[in-house]
């Protein structure tokens, strides 16, 4: 399995979305503001879509979810708790609960609920890789209003006891590191 990382940006956020994938299959993360530059690695490289992940509802991590869900009319991921909660939709849109195991083509991935970013922030982990939006960056914790601070805080230690330390950290900005570092990196320098 090979992860492919995308840095994009729009006027004002820079993000990082990924493409996971494996001889001719593939999975994307939070796909957000360059569809060529995206759609354009798949063609290159033969890869065909299986599905969209999405680690939350705000616009700098869906913003190209429907764009890929109907032209490659692939399934799109999202907990059930975010899709409740801020009424996202999407052609295919696929709950996803706490633990949740599925399989996306030949992939195992399993949905672990993250709140504190947002009330139902999710991570994905797949085969020694954990997608993190904006729950965990590779500098520290992520984002949080005030009153979600404790949930984040839950969340975060939740991941620490739950993923092996050599698991591979993918969040949806950088702040300076570059992802794909073990999250014991993590915990020895934040």
């Amino acid at each position: 399995m090979e992860v492919k990382l995308f840095r994009v940006s729009n006027e004002h956020i820079k993000n990082q979305c990924y493409l996971i994938y494996e001889g001719n299959s593939g999975i994307l993360v939070d796909p957000a503001w360059d569809y060529e530059l995206i759609n354009d690695f798949l063609q290159e490289n033969e890869i065909t879509l299986k599905g969209v992940l999405l680690t939350h509802y705000h616009h700098d991590h869906t913003n190209l979810a429907a764009a890929f869900a109907e032209k490659h009319v692939v399934p799109v991921y999202m907990s059930a708790i975010e899709i409740r909660e801020y009424g996202f939709t999407v052609q295919h849109l696929i709950a996803v609960q706490h633990l949740q195991e599925f399989v996306v083509d030949d992939f195992m991935v399993t949905a672990l609920l993250t709140p504190g970013h947002t009330k139902g922030s999710v991570c994905y982990w797949i085969g020694g890789h954990c997608f993190t939006g904006d729950t965990i960056f590779i500098e520290g914790v992520g984002i949080s209003s005030e009153l979600n601070v404790g949930s984040l805080f839950n969340s975060v230690q939740f991941i620490k006891q739950y993923l092996p330390a050599h698991t591979l950290i993918w969040p949806g900005h950088s702040f300076g590191q570059t992802p794909g570092k073990e999250l014991n990196f993590l915990l020895k320098n934040n």
